[in-house]
């Protein structure tokens, strides 16, 4: 496990992707380039871009992925950490506290269904502690800490399985697994992790929209790679939220934050744009089966690329490219080209089209089950590989 992973993520963004793209753009005669990943995710991206010594800047819905995009790129001296982990452990263990941090009912409901008794307590008394650390670095790093123990394979200090695939599901109904002694591991194994890294650039991390990015002035951008959501993808916060309870959250913000973020699926409140309902054309007619589409949704997601384009457009450089890595759907029993939807936002937005290339994803990113019917079985090949488009801003 490198820097880059120092936190269970789904379906994260290839390594080598990023680092191919920035290989042939070295720093040069300019100090860094300005890069950009307006959804970061795990923070792959970031993490290579400061490694190569540019200096990255990156936005998520998901306060989880800000979280660990922060703690995977900023420089901090991990020897404090451990002595701070074990002091936090000890106030915890001696504290007789069982009252649970929210007042939401929803989410009380949620954390007794998800947690034993004992591990919720435990969680509850070290995530209490953790929001007293004042420096920023040491409680967000031991956070994530406690979250490796929570987004889990197996069940650790939750009753899930499969909480890092974002597909929790409970499969037993006790534990006895030692919150405290795995936290403590935990920070141990993330403290090794970061004292490999080696970033002579920088990056930051923000809780942003890529639809509207406010705080990215315009033309400033020298290249910008990411991997957008597409229609029905992995919903991240699912098994995300299990851990973001301990670290302030609560459920129905939670799911504000999802039914807002693009590919939700959820419709439009107005009337689309013209080049909005031009994309959901196309789509129709090229489905096998267009009287079963979701066209709420799909209308819905072609505006948040249109948007998502635009924003892109408008922050990056004459000269900059962009270089967005695209997954495709099957909603009904059709295949959805996500790719060609994007690739056409980014054509309505201004950009040119510079290259297309589709690569096979790995088999452990493969999350679509395989039929043997002939009809199942060639849509599943087409969902097999993921599509990297490259465009430039030439005027």
């Amino acid at each position: 496990m490198g820097a880059r992973t120092i936190h269970p993520f789904p379906a994260r963004m290839a390594p080598e992707i990023a680092t191919d793209y920035l290989k042939v753009r070295e720093v040069g005669n300019k100090t860094a380039l300005s890069i950009l990943d307006p959804m970061c995710g795990s923070g792959t991206v970031l993490s290579v871009a400061a490694e190569r010594g540019h200096n990255a800047i990156g936005f998520d819905v998901d306060p989880l992925a800000v979280m660990m995009t922060r703690v995977a790129t900023r420089p901090i001296a991990t020897d404090p950490l451990l002595d701070q982990a074990e002091r936090l452990v000890a106030a915890a263990q001696a504290s007789t506290r069982k009252k649970m941090r929210w007042e939401d009912k929803q989410t009380q409901a949620f954390a007794k269904f998800w947690f034993g008794d004992k591990q919720r307590v435990a969680l509850n008394r070290l995530s209490l502690g953790l929001d007293l650390v004042e420096d920023e670095a040491v409680r967000e790093t031991l956070q994530i800490a406690l979250s490796r123990i929570i987004v889990t394979k197996s069940p650790k200090a939750s009753l899930a399985a499969d909480t890092s695939h974002s597909r929790p599901h409970r499969t037993i109904q006790k534990s006895t697994y030692d919150v405290y002694d795995g936290f403590l591991r935990s920070v141990k194994e993330l403290t090794r992790l970061l004292d490999k890294r080696a970033m002579p650039g920088s990056a930051k991390a923000f809780r942003g929209d890529s639809r509207g990015l406010a705080d990215v002035p315009n033309n400033s951008v020298d290249l910008a790679i990411t991997s957008p959501p597409y229609l029905n993808a992995i919903d991240y916060l699912r098994g995300h939220k299990l851990s973001l309870i301990w670290l302030g959250h609560t459920i129905p913000e939670l799911r504000d934050i999802r039914s807002n973020s693009i590919g939700a699926e959820r419709g439009l409140d107005e009337i689309p744009a013209e080049r909005v309902q031009n994309m959901v054309e196309v789509i129709k007619a090229s489905a096998s089966d267009p009287n079963a589409l979701p066209l709420p949704t799909i209308t819905r997601y072609a505006k948040d690329v249109c948007e998502f384009a635009d924003e892109l457009y408008r922050v990056s450089r004459t000269g900059a490219q962009v270089i967005a890595v695209v997954g495709n759907s099957s909603l009904k029993g059709n295949f959805i080209s996500n790719d060609g939807m994007v690739q056409k936002a980014f054509d309505d937005a201004g950009f040119t089209f510079q290259e297309r290339v589709e690569r096979d994803l790995p088999e452990n990113s493969r999350y679509m089950p395989i039929s043997t019917s002939d009809s199942a079985s060639s849509m599943a090949k087409r969902m097999r590989t993921e599509v990297v488009l490259t465009v430039k801003k030439t005027t």
